[in-house]
């Protein structure tokens, strides 16, 4: 009796020691939440399940993700992985609010695990500031409608950027609807950017300053300027974001393509079934420098975490390969990894529209590349440059005008 009292006492005494030791890690994501709460939270339960001293919990944050970051940093109670995109990972690191990852896991494993370009994408000087997650392209592919392609007396997509501004003339002179909608002044970033850079055209110099005010900016631009105000792109395009307002006007038959990643079909699948049964998926077409550019998000850890190694083990255990092929599952994102290049489900394609547009871009992540490094205010400075764009095409500057102020805006306000 006396052994088992003691047996007793000391399981006890192991099970309280053992749950005393345990360690919470608090992860913060951003917009994932309700859509995909069961690729998260059944992703937490295996690192649980692998990872028996560690509970996680799990907040999705929204539109005031950044502001409560910042919020939780000056406060002291900063959670301990963050979900951040590439601007935002670049001005926190710039602001001594992260660890760099490369302390915290080994840079050959870094190396070994992530696409050189997804590293570079969260890198500042010396150090890796975040475990690149998934990613996206901007110009990904191309979805067209049969139907109205076929009105408009086209037979094959266009092959250039410089042939999409033709058939934007064509296909809304001959069918009334757009040819599609670009990304002329994207809420919170500066969508025209990545035009100057797929065109090959500088945007920076190499201390950052700005390098898009020359002749051939402006032409490119004005091209722009001339189908806005000939009516033959969207008027919502310069107050509304380019992807929201391109699904719902392709849903609608009024707009024929649309250039970007497969979650576009996602959507049209739900509104209009029958057109995204009959929807053409092909490889988009790039500009003259004939590169895809593109964003990513990454798992940041705090420097204000009171617990980053077991952080550091969460952010290492979502980024990992398998778990990025298996929310590539569930959502047709682009997985930063290594590993994806060769994964045989990017392979087969079948009938199914967001199948073959997985196919087409889900091995691609070494592609991903913002073509610009934001600087460190980039919100003041991408707001001055949308307005200057925003001002060119309702004329009330001339292109080359509209771009010599938001230059001379830039250089005067940069902070690196």
């Amino acid at each position: 009796m006396k052994r088992t009292l003691k047996a007793l006492t000391l399981g006890l005494a192991l099970t309280a020691s053992t749950a005393g030791a345990q360690t919470t890690v608090t992860f913060w994501t951003w917009y994932l939440s309700p859509k995909f709460d069961g690729y998260i939270k059944d992703t937490i339960a295996a690192f649980e399940k692998a990872n028996p001293g560690i509970k996680v919990q799990w907040f999705d944050k929204q539109d005031s993700m950044v502001q409560d970051f910042i919020a939780s940093v000056n406060l002291g109670s900063a959670p301990d992985v963050v979900n951040l995109n590439i601007d935002e990972t670049q001005k926190a690191a710039q602001n001594g609010f992260l660890t760099a990852v490369n302390t915290l896991t080994s840079p050959a494993t870094l190396r070994s695990t992530f696409y050189p370009q997804s590293l570079s994408n969260f890198t500042s000087g010396a150090n890796t500031y975040a475990y690149p997650w998934y990613g996206w392209l901007n110009e990904g592919v191309l979805l067209y409608n049969p139907d109205l392609f076929k009105k408009a007396g086209l037979t094959r997509a266009p092959r250039t950027a410089s042939e999409m501004l033709t058939y934007a003339k064509t296909i809304k002179d001959k069918t009334g609807a757009y040819a599609w909608v670009p990304a002329l002044k994207d809420p919170n970033t500066a969508s025209f950017l990545g035009y100057f850079y797929a065109e090959g055209l500088p945007v920076t110099d190499a201390s950052g300053k700005a390098a898009f005010n020359t002749p051939a900016h402006a032409t490119l631009l004005a091209q722009y300027v001339t189908l806005y105000r000939g009516g033959y792109l969207p008027e919502d395009a310069v107050r509304r974001e380019a992807f929201q307002l391109a699904t719902e006007l392709y849903a609608q038959n009024r707009v024929a393509m649309i250039i970007g990643g497969p979650q576009a079909l996602t959507r049209i699948k739900d509104t209009n079934p029958g057109l995204y049964a009959k929807t053409v998926v092909t490889q988009a077409p790039l500009g003259k420098a004939g590169v895809q550019t593109g964003g990513s998000m990454g798992l940041v850890i705090p420097k204000a975490s009171r617990n980053s190694q077991a952080a550091a083990k969460l952010a290492a255990f979502f980024t990992n390969n398998a778990n990025q092929l298996a929310f590539a599952r569930v959502v047709p994102v682009v997985p930063t990894t290594k590993g994806a290049q060769t994964s045989t489900q990017f392979k087969t394609s079948g009938s199914d529209p967001v199948a073959r547009a997985t196919a087409l871009v889900g091995a691609s992540g070494r592609l991903i590349n913002p073509g610009y490094r934001a600087p460190g205010n980039s919100d003041d400075l991408y707001k001055n440059f949308n307005d200057n764009i925003e001002a060119a095409l309702l004329g009330k500057k001339t292109a080359q005008q509209a771009l010599a102020d938001a230059a001379t805006y830039w250089n005067a306000n940069l902070k690196k």
